[in-house]
């Protein structure tokens, strides 16, 4: 079996870790299995992908510049997500280079409204369904980082 662990805290993730190698160990004591039998659990600790750390200062400098470049209505903050993603890296394990990892919207809104008519979810990011409307999404994507590098360089 193989299993892909994400927290938002290190220290979570280790404590994860060590429930998971207990329960299996205590599950197979639990049906009988000889302690020489018993599974086996292995880490791959080269396939880290530590939680994002959006910087709060940068954060709340760069919404309000997107407010102001995109339209206040169409920026919006979120929950964090498990995501696996090697964004985190760019700021260091020390969060000593602040970071930003922002999203742009990239399916078209009548898509969106149809969906959520229905009660249905929207196709994930990775799915082969998923249609991202191309010339709006670049446009956005570039307005944002172009905005965000002309405030950041002044």
């Amino acid at each position: 079996m193989q299993v892909t662990v994400r927290t938002y805290k290190p220290n979570v993730r280790e404590r994860v870790l060590a429930d998971i190698d207990q329960i299996a160990k205590g599950c197979a004591a639990a049906a009988g299995i000889p302690p020489d039998l018993a599974p086996i659990v292995s880490v791959s600790k080269d396939l880290v992908a530590p939680a994002t750390y959006n910087n709060p200062e940068l954060t709340k400098r760069l919404v309000a510049v997107w407010k102001k470049s995109l339209g206040n209505e169409n920026v919006e903050m979120v929950d964090p997500t498990m995501g696996g993603e090697d964004f985190s890296e760019y700021s260091l394990p020390d969060h000593s280079i602040p970071a930003v990892d922002f999203w742009i919207g990239a399916v078209d809104p009548a898509k969106i409204a149809e969906y959520k008519k229905e009660g249905k979810q929207l196709p994930s990011l990775h799915s082969s369904k998923f249609a991202t409307v191309l010339e709006p999404t670049i446009r956005v994507g570039m307005i944002g980082m172009t905005s965000a590098v002309l405030v950041l360089m002044k």
